[in-house]
């Protein structure tokens, strides 16, 4: 019925496929993914929800993923490798994911 989507298949929004790309070259309003290790965590209110904001980075900067109606997230904590896949926007300097896919890194 539903199955996971191989790295190297297409998404429906575009016919590329999907590659890690550095945050600072991340382009908004288009399904990307990136390679980051978590920097901070914190749980906050959004719009009256809980939600889980972890911000992550890599050599050339830093982004900031929100899962709504979550406080946490099992295998995700300090320093962990995580791989995130979504649609970002660009919020001031930042870019923000919500409510991306992720994998767990070693």
């Amino acid at each position: 019925m539903f199955r996971r989507r191989r790295p190297t298949e297409t998404t429906p929004e575009s016919s590329q496929p999907v590659d890690v790309v550095t945050i600072a070259e991340a382009p908004a309003r288009q399904r990307i993914k990136v390679r980051g290790r978590v920097i901070r965590m914190r749980s906050r209110p959004a719009s009256g929800v809980s939600a889980l904001a972890v911000t992550i980075e890599d050599r050339t900067g830093t982004a900031v993923v929100v899962w709504t109606g979550r406080q946490a997230i099992g295998g995700i904590g300090l320093g962990r490798a995580l791989v995130i896949e979504g649609v970002a926007t660009w919020v001031g300097d930042r870019l923000e994911f919500r409510n991306p896919a992720y994998t767990l890194e070693p």
